[in-house]
């Protein structure tokens, strides 16, 4: 999990640097290239990092509410927390008033206008799982599999009403990727068997028919909308089988071993630094940026460089009251403390 989690939040970076190359470059084959590859990973990329936080979630799916809390009003605090330093840059950088962007603040949170809607989905994902724990598995399922089918009247229905509340609205991600979140916290069984069944054998196989498919959907733009369930599945099969070969290896389980337990800071640091990564690359359109070899490097070189001032920030605020940034305070995920037996009660032996 270590390993798929670590990989998959850089595939995310990675994805965001190649998108703001692409919008000043478009035309070159480096970018086209880069495009291409991203767009064919597109079904991967998401729904194994939600599989894997389901996964994670499924002890604390089984404890009271009152016992997960970090699920809930921790998600909610770093949630909130990470939208205002978000919006608040871009209040700043468009010259909003305080008034305005206040005022606009809650609508924004609501839908999920921002990178942070992963973290809006986390903890929409566990109220929901846990609020229907009791509910056949199929139901549930069911359900998030055919919000996932119907991606497309999902995506008109984001338009035609939560775009009213806010155009940034990633209400239509939410909807189609609480299946994988599902499948990882109530069908770890099967994931393990897949692992138990790994070979590099079915690993090329997968691959090679998820991306003829991501191959055929990026010249088939017409068909952006519609649902790639399993597309997905495949190549999360893929996925979980690779990281079972390739963790058995000390080089990769020490990667995943590190970035693994590292993916929020990297998560929520990166999208400060894209707003000014996408500024400077629209306000000066750099003349180098033109360079073929160029293109085929910089969205490396600008994944490395985010995900090293994300670290280096976090480990900075380990030991200090920094920590409030990538860790909800106490206060926000303190637990009711047990009720202590009554007076009258004999103490327990320590024979016993």
């Amino acid at each position: 999990m270590d390993l798929v989690k670590g990989t998959s939040v850089l595939i995310v970076v990675l994805f965001h640097a190649e998108i703001h190359m692409y919008k000043v470059v478009p035309d070159g084959f480096a970018s086209n290239v880069w495009h291409t590859t991203m767009m064919v990973i597109e079904p991967l990329r998401m729904p194994i990092f939600f599989m894997v936080s389901g996964m994670l979630a499924t002890g604390a799916l089984a404890r009271p509410w009152n016992k997960s809390r970090r699920r809930t009003y921790g998600m909610t605090y770093l949630y909130v927390l990470w939208s205002a330093i978000f919006f608040t840059i871009v209040a700043l950088y468009i010259k909003e008033t305080p008034v305005e962007a206040l005022l606009e603040f809650p609508r924004r949170l609501i839908v999920g206008s921002s990178g942070y809607w992963y973290l809006y989905a986390l903890l929409l994902y566990f109220l929901i799982a846990k609020a229907c724990r009791r509910w056949p598995l199929w139901t549930i399922l069911g359900i998030a599999i055919v919000l996932n089918l119907l991606r497309a009247p999902v995506a008109q229905w984001n338009r035609d009403y939560a775009f009213t509340i806010d155009e940034g609205s990633a209400m239509t991600l939410i909807a189609v990727n609480l299946v994988f979140y599902l499948l990882g916290a109530y069908c770890k069984e099967i994931i393990t068997w897949i692992s138990e069944r790994a070979s590099w054998r079915w690993v090329i196989g997968i691959v090679v028919v998820v991306c003829a498919y991501g191959l055929w959907r990026a010249n088939a733009p017409e068909y952006v909308e519609i649902t790639y369930l399993p597309i997905s599945l495949g190549w999360i099969v893929a996925g979980v089988m690779a990281a079972e070969l390739l963790v058995k290896r000390s080089g990769p389980r020490k990667f995943g071993t590190f970035f693994g337990a590292r993916t929020l800071p990297i998560f929520v640091v990166q999208f400060p630094l894209l707003m000014v990564l996408s500024s400077y690359l629209r306000n000066n359109r750099p003349e180098y940026l033109q360079n073929e070899v160029v293109q085929i490097f910089f969205p490396i070189i600008a994944t490395v460089v985010m995900t090293v001032i994300a670290l280096v920030l976090y480990r900075i605020t380990q030991n200090n009251r920094g920590r409030f940034l990538f860790e909800a305070p106490r206060w926000v995920v303190r637990e009711p403390r047990a009720t202590p037996p009554p007076s009258n009660e004999k103490p327990v032996s320590s024979t016993v």
